[in-house]
């Protein structure tokens, strides 16, 4: 039998988060469309790589690394280490990390019918950048869709040579609620480790502009964190 390490991640966040102001749904709008960002927690420099301890335990348990202030936010300590310690396997599992987790969600809410279309394209000038100038990898441009039917409360996964079809019941994630009701947490596991991840919900957003299915949430998601990558609405537009 498979045993699971239950390592339950809490994010540090601040209890001050405010909600962006977004424009609120007209009465007639018909369609809703939205932008999320997804960005890994990895950070690639020209002094090597950082990230969140647990991270690189998980990802790379065999990696030497020191403790340095996150170059992004003084605040925060992460591992530290050099590029030259991301040869053979360690680059290509780096490679894979930053390929799947960076990602632009374009998605459409159509009103009418209940459903809901994403338009996943996979990279930004970041990521092929740090592709180009570190990893020295050509970075292979990539899109999908996924189609949410709310009433039949199914979805549809087209990738360019395959395609899948999953029920809400399959792959709804519940999420559990504390005092306050714009702030949530919900569980992932990957690669034996259950993570709990924290969901920042905003009262000016339907509840269909979210990157990830949720079965009890009212309404939209601003931003959501977790140990391996960050998700952050962008925009949102109605016609």
């Amino acid at each position: 039998m498979k045993n699971i390490v239950n390592i339950i991640f809490f994010l540090t966040f601040s209890t001050c988060f405010s909600q962006v102001v977004f424009e609120k749904m007209p009465e007639n709008a018909k369609e809703i469309h939205f932008v999320y960002q997804l960005k890994s927690n990895y950070i690639v420099n020209d002094e090597g790589v950082f990230a969140d301890t647990l991270l690189l335990k998980i990802d790379f348990p065999t990696l030497k690394y020191n403790l340095r202030k996150n170059p992004q936010d003084s605040s925060l300590v992460y591992g530290f280490s050099t590029l030259k310690n991301f040869g053979g396997k360690n680059k290509d599992i780096l490679y894979a990390i930053l390929y799947h987790s960076n990602e632009t969600i374009n998605g459409i809410h159509f009103i009418p019918s209940k459903k809901t279309v994403f338009n996943v394209v996979r990279g930004d000038n970041e990521t092929k950048m740090i592709f180009k100038k570190y990893l020295k990898q050509r970075f292979i441009d990539f899109e999908y869709r996924e189609e949410f039917d709310f009433a039949k409360k199914t979805e549809k996964i087209n990738f360019p040579r395959v395609n899948y079809d999953r029920t809400f019941a399959d792959m709804s994630k519940n999420i559990k609620f504390n005092n306050d009701p714009t702030i949530g947490f919900y569980e992932e596991e990957s690669k034996g480790v259950l993570y709990k991840n924290i969901v920042f919900f905003n009262n000016d957003l339907s509840k269909f502009i979210s990157p990830v299915l949720f079965d009890n949430n009212n309404i939209g998601v601003e931003r959501i964190e977790t140990v391996k990558r960050t998700i952050t609405l962008k925009s949102v537009t109605y016609k």
